[in-house]
């Protein structure tokens, strides 16, 4: 009988093997069982493996490793009808008590148990552990009627919105900071940490979650850093029950373990098996090797496959040369493209009609970053999920941001941004591979090679008060400064309380970036009150741009040095000069054709694909990173700085939160544009805006439009895609 000494053999021969018989898998099984005892790690990859070779085992030894997967503590995995009634009644014992037909795996139900005991609890785990399924299983236990959840993108709080509909009869679902809570039954608020810190109205808060919770330690250069701690020191002083999670996290604070009664989780359990693959290339022209290599190895991949890459300019441009690449060597378009026809529709009424993207599509290839619009990405996702999208070029936004089922992730660039990509990246992106129940081998191809092992501690700066900034130390409380933080804020002090609140008020913003802009103003300010004292009215091009040229040094993070492509770098001049154009056209789709036929890009981009590629990408980006969010709350720091400046020195102010507004919620009313936050996209709330109550909710105005009969909505003018969104928009 062929015996198996050691992980590895085993795992070769699983690989290797088109059957397994029944000496074969039953010592495979003692190997199994002695890892398990052992190494846990080891023994449950296997059982892993295993499972995905199922159909090559002898079916006799199924009850063998039947119970080899309950004892790795896979439940989820588990055949019930090949159980002993002593394992069933453990099996049944990790049922879910709230999710029909859900089982719990070992280290699951271990934190299931404390937080439905009302403990506090941080989860450090794979991406395979499922750790966002104890969200669902705490809200369906109905334990707490005013929850938070506190996500990293909106993505994945909209992917989050969805799966929990099916509790609005118990539960008001917030997405944004103009709805009011419900008074006759619970609350969830999804938010961003952002909109946690601007939201009012808050109802006694009970419970609070924070997913990807390692983005409040500033070691990882984030730009929302900030925010994320004032919204975590803000939802502290509501409630002392929280479950924040996330991945491969060496440890947290001593200071935060010791203040509160929280189960401290660390944890390696993955349910999905991973294998490494790494591609060298070495040359002087290794970029363009890397490319030929990477085209010839998508051509024999059939699974679902997310390829990485640095920025959204390197995603967009590799899906389509890949795209020009298959239609060059003669590939036949996909077949089931009936949903990726109507996102297609959907791009040449409302971006180009010649932007290679719908190509792609043609092709199953899709890109997914944070310059497409939000209700393109998710149904990118979803075709993706669905197997209509076969290749996907992202960047982090989807590695850190929504849950995809792919069976592959290939490693194409080193970097995430333009900073090189540390361990703690790289294991982000290979979790990626693999998803319980779907793909229980995940593949890892690396086209670069694996970052130096490092281990994260969160450096919460709440409770390290030595090297937290200025902006967090401000929002807290006396009683919650420790003695450093005291002495950190003595010179912040000095300042007039007027001051003081100004700077306060603008939350996130660098109190240093503020002070530097005063003094500017104050330093010529008459110039800047001729600039700046306009009230309601849209400014002219010289006082728009005076704003972001104020702004531009002062407050631009690393998040904001954004290249364009064949643009080149954006400036402030820049930036004011496409805001300008949005604020006339007042439609990205009419931005986007005069810079296609402006004489300037003509000049500098003569070939024409090339152009409407450019500008198309170009424009997207700027809308959602400056016009969605960051220019809009420049426009407000200015608007508050200068009335305080003005004000001083008894001169008229201006006031810019009406243009603030009409460029945040795409120049319609805020209660229309709410229905954005529900996956509708602004071409079909545009279209419906007769029909629309500006002063009822925006549930109630989506299950009004839902109402309308597709023929009707067909008359108005929507199109496949867009009644698809408001059908399933809730």
């Amino acid at each position: 009988m062929k015996t198996f000494n050691d992980y590895n053999s085993a795992v070769s021969f699983i690989k290797e093997s088109s059957i397994i018989n029944y000496e074969e898998s039953f010592s495979l099984a003692k190997l199994c069982a002695e890892l398990l005892r052992k190494n846990e790690l080891l023994g449950r990859d296997i059982v892993i493996r295993i499972l995905d070779a199922w159909s090559k085992i002898a079916k006799e030894t199924y009850p063998i490793w039947n119970d080899l997967t309950e004892s790795a503590g896979l439940y989820p995995y588990v055949v019930p009808e090949l159980l002993s009634n002593g394992s069933l009644i453990r099996y049944e014992f990790h049922k879910s008590p709230f999710l029909d037909n859900v089982y719990l795996h070992e280290e699951q139900l271990e934190i299931s148990l404390d937080l439905l005991s009302n403990k506090s609890v941080v989860v450090s785990a794979p991406t395979s552990f499922g750790k966002s399924l104890l969200i669902e299983e705490v809200v369906s236990s109905e334990l707490y009627s005013q929850i938070v959840i506190i996500q990293p993108t909106l993505a994945l709080l909209d992917e989050t919105r969805k799966k929990l509909l099916k509790y609005s009869n118990k539960y008001k679902i917030i997405v944004s900071t103009s709805q009011k809570p419900s008074y006759e039954k619970g609350n969830i608020f999804l938010f961003t940490a952002e909109r946690v810190v601007e939201y009012k109205e808050f109802t006694p808060i009970e419970f609070f979650v924070i997913d990807e919770f390692y983005k409040l330690s500033l070691s990882r250069d984030d730009d929302r850093a900030i925010a994320l701690n004032q919204a975590f020191n803000k939802l502290l002083k509501l409630t002392n029950k929280f479950y924040l999670l996330g991945p491969m996290i060496k440890d947290i604070p001593l200071k935060f373990k010791n203040k509160f009664e929280l189960t401290w989780f660390p944890s390696n359990f993955a349910t999905v098996a991973v294998d490494e693959t790494n591609i060298s290339i070495k040359g002087k022209k290794r970029n363009e090797l890397k490319k030929i290599e990477l085209f010839d190895l998508l051509q024999t991949i059939k699974d679902p496959t997310l390829i990485y890459c640095s920025s959204p300019n390197k995603a967009t441009q590799l899906a389509f040369e890949f795209t020009q690449f298959l239609k060059n060597e003669g590939h036949e378009i996909a077949e089931d493209i009936t949903d990726n026809n109507n996102l297609a529709e959907w791009i040449k009424e409302n971006v180009n009609d010649k932007w290679t993207l719908i190509d792609s599509l043609q092709y199953g290839i899709a890109i997914h970053h944070g310059a497409l619009p939000r209700h393109m990405g998710s149904y990118i996702v979803d075709l993706f999920n669905e197997k209509k999208i076969r290749f996907l070029f992202c960047t982090s936004t989807l590695i850190e941001g929504v849950n995809t089922s792919a069976k592959n992730v290939i490693l194409f660039d080193k970097q995430k941004g333009r900073k090189p990509i540390d361990f703690f990246d790289y294991k982000n992106i290979a979790g990626r591979s693999g998803r319980m129940k779907q793909h229980f081998i995940g593949n890892v191809i690396r086209f670069e090679d694996e970052p130096e092992q490092m281990e994260l501690f969160v450096d919460i700066p709440l409770f390290n008060q030595e090297d937290a900034p200025i902006e967090i130390l401000i929002s807290m409380d006396d009683e919650e400064l420790e003695e450093e933080g005291k002495r950190r804020l003595k010179d912040f002090n000095k300042y007039p309380n007027d001051l003081q609140e100004l700077l306060k008020l603008n939350t996130g913003i660098s109190v240093e970036g503020q002070l530097e802009i005063i003094q500017k103003i104050e330093n010529d300010i008459y110039k800047y009150n001729g600039l700046l004292a306009w009230v309601n009215n849209p400014p002219d091009f010289n006082s728009f741009s005076t704003i972001i040229e104020l702004c531009w040094n002062p407050l631009k993070g690393p998040g904001d040095r954004t290249y364009i492509n064949k643009i080149g770098r954006l400036s402030a001049r820049w930036l004011a000069s496409f805001s300008f154009s949005y604020i006339n056209n007042k439609s990205i789709n009419r931005v986007i054709s005069q810079y296609i036929n402006d004489p300037f890009w003509k000049e500098k981009i003569p070939n024409e694909q090339e152009r409407i590629d450019t500008v198309s990408y170009a424009i997207l980006h700027i809308k959602r990173h400056w016009f969605d969010y960051k220019l809009p709350k420049w426009i407000m720091v200015i608007s508050n700085i200068q009335e305080y400046v003005f004000k001083k020195h008894g001169l008229k102010y201006g006031n810019f939160n009406f243009i603030a507004s009409q460029i945040e919620n795409g120049f319609i009313h805020p209660n229309i544009a709410a229905l954005i936050e529900y996956d509708v996209p602004y071409s079909a709330v545009k279209k419906l805006e007769r029909f629309i109550e500006i002063e009822e909710s925006p549930e109630n105005n989506i299950i009004k439009l839902q109402r309308l009969p597709i023929e009707e909505l067909k008359k108005l003018g929507l199109i496949n895609y867009e009644i698809d969104k408001i059908k399933k928009s809730i």
